[in-house]
């Protein structure tokens, strides 16, 4: 067969459009499939400048430096329509005599990639939406001390019982008040939380109890509805009430013994209808002892203690948490974005000192600066490695790697004691160690869980479940550090 002969035949059968321009940029040539995808008849084009239809175009540049363009991506205005293109200079005794390019529409697939999104924002309204109903979704865990937090939590929430929360700082206190209210009879009522701290004693009955109007100067026309007001029929949550001074508490015991409560400047009596939970990040029983905490509202408030564990404790719960992080700030910022898994490595070797908030304020500051729609270790905020390799120093100072915080064992303590094995404590004079230098370090301290866990497990599946990785990342890693 003479290809030379059928050339223009074949051109003319191919599916994908085929543009030719000369030196002169006039364009000489257009296959049917061009006519068919962009509804352009070949004596609309052929004889014309391309630079005078789409100025911008990127054939040109190709015409201008004789550098093919390969799956190059543009917006064509002439034809109001997104393409990929393969552009590829005509070489005559080294001189560029025309480019021939081969085109796709890929309108369709902006279009379906469109509804991809549209359809990941529903999914995310819709968890967020199965978050609100079942609010203990967003506190499974994989550690013992932490599914009987949550199991208790889910015990008594259909009861009227007071409960006392208990942890650190960040641990996520109210998520589980708002877990409990939420599977509560009480779910369709108010749940008004209440910070302690922020109430002065000179205010603290005027803004809990609230007032009547003209009961001092200043007070506002009609009186002013209090905060347990606000709670009536609902649930009241009083948070950091460690803090309260020794007369305000006072007040809340006599309003819990009596079941009632006065306003400010007020002499009826209104029945307490609310639910109380409370949360402190004190040692009530030793606040009791040294005289800074009522006995007998202690005992009032104590019906039923749940105590949250720290981060550092559950950091199987990563995975998770981190999803469910993710999740919401998706809808805050109305941004699709997938986490890879190589985060999790270096979320491991810290401890968190401000638990599950802090966790989530590092994940919005990755979350915003994010260029790619994944969050990667690139975009971990160089003050958080900085704070993780302080405390590796410390730690390893103090010998504490292999005991005292390591006593979950599974995953946290194989990073532990990996970490301390492959060496992060600083050299001398490296106190400015960069970011690669301690990527270095982490790629060794993966490895060496990852040799760890799979001594430990019986299966792969096992091992996966263990690391909380995807199956697809944990065989990558295999391959990468030779362990297949």
């Amino acid at each position: 067969m003479d290809l030379k002969k059928h050339f223009l035949s074949i051109l003319e059968s191919l599916y994908d459009a085929v543009i030719v321009i000369d030196r002169d940029s006039t364009i000489v040539y257009i296959n049917q499939a061009y006519t068919r995808q962009f509804g352009v008849p070949p004596h609309k084009l052929i004889g014309r400048k391309l630079r005078d239809v789409e100025p911008n175009a990127r054939i040109l540049d190709v015409l201008r430096d004789g550098k093919p363009r390969i799956n190059d991506y543009s917006y064509v205005h002439s034809l109001g329509q997104h393409v990929y293109a393969n552009m590829t200079p005509l070489i005559e005794e080294g001189q560029v005599i025309g480019v021939v390019t081969i085109m796709k529409d890929i309108s369709e697939i902006k279009t379906l990639q469109k509804q991809l999104e549209n359809y990941r924002k529903q999914l995310s309204r819709l968890e967020e939406q199965l978050y609100q109903k079942d609010g203990f979704t967003l506190l499974e865990s994989q550690v013992p001390s932490m599914q009987r937090a949550v199991s208790l939590a889910r015990r008594v929430a259909p009861t009227d019982a007071t409960v006392l929360l208990t942890g650190e700082t960040g641990v996520g206190k109210e998520l589980f008040a708002q877990a409990i209210h939420q599977a509560s009879e009480r779910r369709d009522k108010p749940f008004i939380p209440v910070n302690m701290v922020s109430i002065p004693d000179t205010l603290f009955e005027s803004e809990m109890f609230g007032y009547e109007e003209g009961s001092f100067t200043g007070s506002r026309k009609g009186g002013k509805r209090g905060l347990i007001e606000l709670a009536q029929g609902g649930t009241l949550f009083l948070d950091e009430i460690g803090e309260m001074s020794l007369s305000v508490q006072a007040k809340m015991l006599r309003v819990l013994q009596e079941h009632a409560y006065r306003k400010v400047g007020g002499t009826t009596l209104y029945p307490l209808d609310v639910r109380i939970i409370c949360a402190t990040n004190r040692d009530l029983q030793r606040e009791v002892q040294a005289g800074r905490f009522r006995e007998d509202l202690y005992y009032r408030l104590n019906v039923v203690p749940i105590h949250i564990p720290p981060l550092r404790e559950r950091k199987e719960d990563l995975p998770r948490l981190v999803n469910n992080l993710v999740n919401k700030l998706r809808l805050k910022y109305n941004k699709h974005v997938l986490v890879d898994d190589s985060i999790y490595g270096v979320f491991c070797q810290y401890d968190w000192p401000g638990n599950v908030r802090e966790l989530s304020n590092v994940l919005e500051r990755m979350f915003v600066v994010c260029n790619d729609h994944y969050l990667k270790v690139e975009d971990i905020p160089e003050s958080f490695f900085a704070l993780l390799q302080k405390g590796t120093d410390v730690e390893q100072e103090s010998g504490v790697w292999d005991h005292e915080h390591a006593e979950g064992a599974g995953t946290s303590g194989a990073w532990k004691e990996a970490a301390g094995k492959t060496g992060m404590k600083q050299e001398e004079g490296s106190a400015g160690q960069s970011h690669a230098g301690l990527q270095h370090v982490l790629e060794q301290t993966e490895r060496a869980v990852f040799e760890r866990v799979l001594r430990e497990s019986r299966t792969r599946t096992e091992a996966i479940r263990k690391l909380g990785i995807s199956r697809r990342t944990f065989y990558e890693r295999l391959k990468r550090y030779g362990l297949g």
